[in-house]
This record gives structure tokens, sequence and C-alpha cells, in this order.
């Protein structure tokens, strides 16, 4: 009698346990989605804020945003994939020194086309701003692209050495 209640209280305490290590694990993935997806709201609301989009623009620069972050949301797994792969590659007693060249001339490629991508982009989001709207818009992707430089690198340049802006 005493071990099947044993059996009953190991097996219900390891129900609970798992049951909160679920819960647990989803909030914790439910957070680092959602603070991603604030982020991104957080610079779209503020470029909507401050270049003041028209609703004809605001329209037309959703399909533009939405159609980009497909398609650069796609080359970020693929960079993400194949990174795996060269590490896998790299682990290896005997690693593969030509796909391990390939695997970087496939990252290589695939990150410069994200940067034309960007680039593309930022020039369709030309297209519809004013002149003002566009020195305002790019002024905040400025700050923005400096911002994560400034993260990545210490020897990048810095606010105060673009030439035309006050520092304070």
């Amino acid at each position: 009698m005493k071990k099947k209640v044993l059996i009953y209280f190991v097996l219900v305490i390891t129900i609970i346990n798992l049951s909160s290590l679920g819960v647990i694990l989803y909030e914790r993935w439910k957070v680092t989605n959602l603070s991603s997806m604030v982020k991104e709201q957080t610079v779209f609301e503020r470029v909507k804020r401050e270049v003041k989009l028209t609703p004809k623009q605001l329209k037309q620069f959703q399909k533009l945003r939405i159609a980009f972050h497909s398609k650069l949301d796609s080359l970020s797994a693929n960079v993400e994939q194949n990174n795996k792969l060269l590490a896998f590659e790299i682990k290896k007693e005997s690693p593969d020194t030509t796909l391990i060249n390939r695997l970087v001339k496939n990252i290589s490629g695939m990150q410069t086309e994200s940067k034309y991508l960007v680039i593309n982009h930022f020039f369709s989001i030309k297209k519809i701003l004013t002149k003002r709207q566009n020195e305002k818009f790019f002024n905040i992707v400025l700050q923005r692209f400096l911002r994560q430089n400034q993260v990545s690198s210490p020897n990048c340049i810095r606010q105060k050495e673009i030439p035309g802006k006050r520092v304070k």
C-alpha cells in the first residue's frame, strides 16, 4: 500500500514539475519574442510620429515594410542555417575545407544580398516621402545604424563625427 502511494506521489510531483517547466519555458519564449516585436513596433511608431506620414504614405510604407521584412527574415534564416552547418563542420575531427569555403561564400553572398535589400528598401521609401520627411526618416535610420555599430564595434564612427551633426 505504501509503495503504491509513493509511486502515485512521485508521479503527481513529476507531472507538476513538467507542467511548471513547460509554463516557464513558454513564458520565457513569449517575453523574448514580444520584446523584439515591441522594439520593432517602437521604431516604426517613432517613424510614424516624427516623419508624420499621411494615410496614403502610411499604407504604402506598410506594404514596403511587410515585403522587406519577409525577404530579410528569409535571408536571415538561411544565414543562420549556414552558420550552424559551418560550426558543425569546423567542429569535426576532419573538417571538409571545400565545404567550409562554400559555406563561407554562401554566407558572404547572403549578407551582401541583405545589404542590397536594405539599400533598395530605403530607395523605395525615399520615393514615397517628401524631401523634409526623407530628412527626418534618414536621421532616425542613421541614429539606429550608429547605435548598432557602437554596440558591435569599438572603433566605429561616433555621432559627433558625422558631418553637419551638432554635438550637445
